[in-house]
């Protein structure tokens, strides 16, 4: 049931339309005769349809119904005008230009005018309809722009979130959509690419859009990345490649990701390629120093013997010689053959022959200083932590590139450091071993009596300076920014790596000092090491061999692994002591087992089956008072077990190979710390 608005102002035509509504329908009727009245009645709400007369006094049906439509509040009723059959045509056109839902022309029919109002009626039901799932919808996409609005702010929320999170990484990221333009670049990357703020990948920029790289030249970062992206897209597998750039090595590479995406992961490995050619190159002088450590030791062994039995040869040597010169001509008796030894002869025979053997110790005494010289340098492991004579490190490199620079140039040496340094002297060693290399290479081969090099030491204060100066044809400025760089050398393939002053400045440094670099062109080059003094000890005078002197007899014991090298040792000893010898440490465990009345034992510290240093602990746990008269004789200890052990107090030690009168010394030192000790 709807509510109709009669807007007529003659009584007889609005009871004819009551009477034709009320006969055939149930609608409410409510009735006007004015046009404000029913205007003002419509705004209140409540009407359904309005059906006015066109030629009602003061506001007509015409302009009522124009009223109505322009009317937010009743734009949407329904009007209905009731016309005379004076100019139907031009009233009807006037009317549906208004708005008009229709029009009707008395005299009224009572079905034609239900029919006409309850079509109106209809359409306004349906139009009410629309109007209300518009309204409903109108809400829904307000609400879901509400929603899309959160979402999108959340969207971006996450998108600022990945950005900084990108920024956080300091490997480079990039990510690209399905055609290769870019979503997110963060900072490590643009700082990677080198490039100035104008060449920046823009958000939405495509990576592809940079021209190709010339023929020849090297191609940026983004013409890499670029070949990078689209081979994972194409193939949709991960790709890597490894490049160079400014001098830097990187290492990228593309992931396929949701979406036909592509994420780039770019990587500086510069620093990781040099620690891990440091790695290997520390190892590799590790597997050297073991190497040579073990070479050492094994020439120790037949060196000791070698020199012990030339010891004992000079040793009887003399002793004959002296026999002969003390006896008389007519002592000299003739032979069965009826030949007469002739004295004199005999004794130039003698005289050569001790020439010789002197000779030959000192050809022993060398080969002695060269394998100790390797020793120390094989120690790259030593504790860093103990105090190391500069001039000694110096001496040992010179030795050890002798033959590199004797045909290169003259060596001059002024080395007056008095004050030792806290470093491992493997270590240093191999920073001198640099500097002077380098120093060699500098000057040109074949001209040694030109070619100068400079070793200096001294103390500066607190510190210990070391300095390596050659007058070769210098550093190039523009080179000298770079001689600490990783991998840069200007030497020529196969004598250079480029890690020799990187490393040397890197060992300089852990203990606490700096290596500098000073140049002019045409003058030389000149490599300072400053390093800080440790404690207070200071660096004797060079070590001078004792003499033999006369020793008080004792009895002793010598226990190695090498059958020839224990004849030695009573050949060499047997002339000042009781010697007695036993093969190896378990046959002296079972002789102390029965007899241990021994002044001193010297023991070899490196053996099969059972160490020196195995057969002190037991002997020390068993017979504390027979531990004590050990000397241990050793030819390199190649573990850093065994380097701990030597430097334990109160533990006598001897590096083969030595010299008798080095060996008399220390049994006699021993001897009397254990009398002094006894003492009450």
């Amino acid at each position: 049931m709807a509510c109709i608005l009669v807007v007529v102002d003659d009584s007889e035509n609005r009871a004819a339309v009551r009477d034709a509504i009320k006969s055939l329908s149930t609608h409410k009727l409510v009735e006007e005769s004015d046009g404000v009245a029913a205007l003002d009645l419509a705004e209140k709400g409540g009407v359904d349809l309005v059906l006015a007369r066109t030629d009602i006094q003061g506001i007509d049906g015409f302009e009522l119904c124009r009223r109505i439509h322009s009317n937010d509040k009743t734009a949407a009723i329904p009007v209905v005008l009731l016309a005379t059959a004076q100019n139907p045509v031009e009233n009807r056109l006037r009317g549906l230009d208004l708005g008009a839902a229709d029009f009707i022309v008395q005299p009224i029919e009572p079905l034609e005018l239900l029919a006409r109002v309850g079509s109106v009626l209809r359409s306004k039901a349906l139009a009410d309809e629309v109007r209300r799932h518009n309204i409903e919808l109108a809400g829904k996409v307000v609400e879901r722009t509400r929603q899309l609005e959160e979402l999108a702010g959340e969207l971006r929320a996450e998108r600022d979130a990945l950005r900084d999170t990108f920024n956080v990484i300091e490997d480079g990221l990039l990510l690209l959509d399905a055609s290769g333009h870019v979503q997110v670049e963060n900072n490590a990357l643009r700082r990677m690419r080198g490039e100035p703020d104008a060449a920046r990948l823009a958000v939405g920029e495509s990576l592809f859009s940079g021209g190709l790289v010339e023929s020849g030249a090297d191609p940026t970062m983004r013409e890499t990345l670029a070949v990078l992206a689209r081979d994972a897209a194409a193939k949709n597998a991960t790709q890597d490649r490894t490049f160079s750039l400014h001098g830097r090595q990187f290492q990228a590479r593309a992931y396929p990701a949701a979406g036909r995406r592509v994420l780039l992961y770019v990587r500086d490995v510069t620093e990781d390629r040099d620690r891990e050619v440091r790695r290997l190159q520390s190892e590799k002088l590790a597997s050297i120093g073991m190497l040579a450590a073990g070479v050492a030791h094994e020439i120790n062994n037949p060196a000791s013997f070698v020199l012990a039995n030339l010891e004992a040869l000079a040793e009887l040597l003399q002793s004959s010689d002296s026999k002969i010169s003390d006896s008389k001509p007519n002592d000299i008796k003739p032979k069965p053959d009826g030949k007469v030894v002739r004295r004199l002869g005999f004794s130039d025979i003698l005289f050569e022959a001790m020439n010789i053997v002197h000779e030959s110790k000192e050809g022993m005494a060398r080969i002695h200083r060269i394998v100790r010289d390797l020793h120390s340098f094989s120690r790259v492991d030593e504790d860093a932590t103990l105090l190391t004579d500069v001039n000694a490190a110096v001496d040992s490199s010179l030795t050890m590139l002798r033959s590199e620079l004797r045909y290169r140039a003259q060596v001059e040496r002024d080395l007056r450091a008095t004050r030792r340094v806290r470093a491992s002297a493997a270590r240093l060693g191999q920073v001198f071993l640099n500097l002077l290399m380098n120093a060699a290479h500098a000057l040109a081969a074949g001209n040694p009596k030109r070619n100068r090099l400079y070793v200096r030491s001294y103390d500066d204060g607190d510190r210990v300076v070391i300095e390596v100066e050659d007058n070769g044809p210098g550093i190039p400025p523009e080179v000298m920014p770079r001689i600490f760089e990783s991998f840069f050398t200007t030497k020529p393939p196969g004598l250079g790596t480029g890690l020799g002053l990187p490393i040397s400045r890197d060992i300089v440094t852990s203990a606490g000092g700096e290596l500098t670099a000073e140049s002019v062109p045409g003058r030389g080059a000149l490599f300072r090491v400053r390093l800080p003094a440790g404690g207070m000890g200071l660096v004797g005078p060079p070590k001078t061999l004792p003499t033999h002197k006369a020793v008080q007899r004792r009895r002793l014991l010598a226990v190695d692994d090498e059958a020839l090298l224990l004849k030695a040792y009573r050949r060499m000893l047997m002339s000042h002591h009781d010697v007695e010898t036993m093969l190896g440490a378990k046959e002296a465990l079972r002789l102390f087992g029965q007899d241990r009345a021994f002044d001193a034992v010297l023991c070899d510290l490196q053996m099969p089956e059972m160490s020196g240093s195995e057969l002190y602990e037991t002997v020390r746990q068993r017979w504390p008072e027979l531990a004590q008269r050990f000397i241990f004789i050793t030819g390199g200890a190649c573990s850093p077990e065994a380097r701990r052990f030597l430097e334990s107090p109160g533990l006598a030690c001897i590096h083969k190979p030595f010299q008798v009168a080095e060996l008399l010394e220390l049994i006699e030192s021993q001897a009397a710390g254990i009398a002094a000790a006894a003492q009450p």
